[in-house]
């Protein structure tokens, strides 16, 4: 990969990064206002759909596009290998539930952590299919 397109990755990942620590340092006040408006938008499409389950399925689809940044950050047509964007995302994840711990209302869960990593997992493999059948 040269230069030009590993920069370009890379900057998406960090605004991404940004986005993702941004919201956990958000009071859980904040953050459900932000979440109730999404879900208030939604909910005329999918009815049945809860709070709790728009926040895990927000969990996982950020951490899908993480995934999808990270693989091509490390993309390399014989370097690449699986784990290492997902062992990012595990780091990030990780320092993710941390933050919360420390935030007014907010608290760190492992099960979020597992839903990030399958977001993550499922990123990663949707680039991999992508970069594979784009043979680069």
């Amino acid at each position: 990969m040269n230069k030009k397109k590993f920069r370009f990755w890379l900057v998406f990942t960090i605004l991404w990064l940004i986005m993702i620590f941004g919201h956990s340092a958000m009071p859980s006040s904040v953050s459900r206002q932000e979440s109730l408006g999404v879900l208030s938008w939604l909910s005329k499409i999918l009815p049945n759909l809860s709070h709790g389950t728009l926040r895990k399925i927000g969990h996982f689809g950020e951490f899908a596009v993480l995934g999808i940044f990270l693989t091509g950050c490390f993309w390399r047509s014989r370097e690449f290998r699986f784990y290492k964007p997902l062992l990012g995302a595990l780091v990030v994840a990780f320092l993710d539930e941390t933050l919360q711990i420390f935030i007014a209302g907010r608290s760190g869960q492992i099960t979020d952590i597992w839903i990030d990593l399958a977001g993550a997992f499922c990123g990663t493999l949707f680039m991999w299919i992508i970069f594979k059948i784009r043979g680069k």
